[in-house]
């Protein structure tokens, strides 16, 4: 098949990581004074584990598996990420962190910053459907090439052809980010002293000290239900921006995890699986550092040194792209922060603003969709030399991730997917996938 070609590819990765990318003064693994930041995001060892994790997730998983992406990983550029990770209460990761600091601003927000929200719910449905649609072309051309079902006459992935799918969906995501910016802007703008005192009261708080205005309380329930049908997923994400973009800054805004990145993989899912619509649910934050040694350290016993090698080069591949080269995705994402954060100052939207948003999205696509090629490639290269029994060890790895029990006692087993999503809602008209899963829109992926 591809193989050679592959091997070819890795042999450049393996050369770039032995002779050429490596710096000694990457980023530290360690938080600041507790605090994550961009340095611990892209440090060697944060990056080297999450790439792990994501070949884990791609070679156990499905395509179903792929598909889940929490709603929020679209559009992030109001440091709501941040807010999570550095949650002085320790909740960031649990299942009630944005319904707390939701439901505390719908509860201040009068009628017209309400309508605000909803209008822009509606305006952006079509678009951040789309943006979820069209990963799944990525998705399942990086999926026939791990499972060496290529197109006859082709031997490899098209870099142009993933760079380009990429740049597309990343053009919806700055047109999604700029609306949601100027709508932010108008609610805080629009703010009372009152309004702005409670915000006050909760910025450098945690979730332990935030009121707890929950989905039960009666102005919350009135405030929502005098919207109609808006969509309460959307809601409750645009709420939670306006209090992170209130409380934070360009650093908070510029900040993303380290799994931001290459999201086409299934990680979220073998992440996030057990605690979908399960109360007060934490997700273990050791979870990718833990279970991704096992493909990019071979003392774990899972993988030979050259398969480890394989993954972990990747490292190296993606430095200039993501920090360190003259454009990267960490600058491209603070010049956009810049812009957006910009608008609250502005009296309308700017269409100037939105030109240079749309421009540096494509250029964040370029770098992201490159990065994928090489993970994709790198994953494909390496699932292809597993043996039948590391194959079988690692899909029990996975499976005691996926499986357990409840607090409640309740057994639990989500190791194999079942059903496709749309974000993180399940598609029950699955033949809405034809056009972006079949050979006539992924064919062109391969060369």
């Amino acid at each position: 098949m591809n193989l050679k070609k592959m091997k070819l590819n890795l042999l450049i990765v393996l050369i770039l990581f032995l002779f050429g990318c490596s710096t000694p003064n990457s980023p530290s693994t360690d938080s600041v004074d507790g605090t994550f930041t961009m340095s611990q995001t892209v440090s060697d060892g944060a990056q080297r584990t999450t790439l792990a994790f994501s070949a884990l997730a791609m070679m156990t998983g499905n395509l179903d598996s792929q598909s889940f992406f929490p709603p929020g990983k679209v559009a992030d550029y109001t440091g709501f990420q941040f807010l999570r990770d550095n949650d002085p209460s320790g909740m960031g990761h649990n299942t009630s962190f944005l319904t707390r600091v939701a439901c505390d601003v719908i509860y201040i927000l009068d009628e017209n910053q309400l309508q605000i929200l909803s209008d822009l719910a509606e305006a952006q449905s079509a678009s951040f459907s789309l943006y979820g649609w069209k990963r799944y072309p990525l998705m399942q051309a990086f999926r026939r090439l791990m499972e060496n079902d290529l197109p006859f006459g082709t031997t490899a992935l098209s870099e142009t052809a993933v760079v380009n799918a990429s740049k597309e969906l990343y053009l919806i995501d700055g047109e999604i980010s700029y609306e949601r910016a100027v709508a932010y802007a108008a609610v805080i703008n629009s703010q009372t002293s009152d309004q702005k005192a409670f915000l006050d009261a909760m910025v450098g708080q945690g979730w332990d000290n935030w009121p707890d205005h929950g989905e039960s309380d009666e102005i919350v329930v009135g405030h929502i239900a005098s919207l109609g049908n808006v969509d309460r997923t959307a809601l409750y994400t645009y709420a939670g921006d306006i209090f992170s973009w209130y409380a934070g800054d360009i650093e908070a805004d510029t900040y993303f995890c380290p799994e931001r990145q290459g999201t086409y993989y299934g990680s979220f899912y073998m992440k996030d699986a057990p605690a979908v619509g399960v109360a007060d649910y934490s997700i273990s934050t050791e979870l990718t550092a833990t279970a991704g040694k096992a493909l990019c350290d071979a003392s774990e016993g899972y993988v030979t040194e050259a398969q480890a090698l394989s993954i972990s080069a990747l490292v190296d591949a993606q430095r200039d792209n993501l920090y360190s080269g003259t454009t990267n995705i960490v600058s491209v994402r603070r010049q956009i922060s810049a812009l957006l954060r910009g608008l609250r100052t502005s009296a309308d939207s700017d269409s100037a603003v939105l030109a240079q948003v749309l421009e540096l999205s494509q250029t964040y696509g370029r770098l992201d969709g490159e990065n994928n090629y090489r993970y994709a490639s790198a994953m494909a290269y390496v699932y292809q030399t597993l043996s039948a029994a590391q194959k079988t060890k690692l899909m029990a790895l996975r499976t005691s991730i996926l499986s357990g029990t409840y607090s409640n006692g309740t057994s639990f087993n989500f190791t194999t997917c079942t059903t496709p999503f749309l974000y993180s809602a399940p598609i029950t008209d699955t033949e809405a996938l034809d056009s972006y899963i079949g050979n006539g829109a992924t064919d062109a992926f391969f060369e």
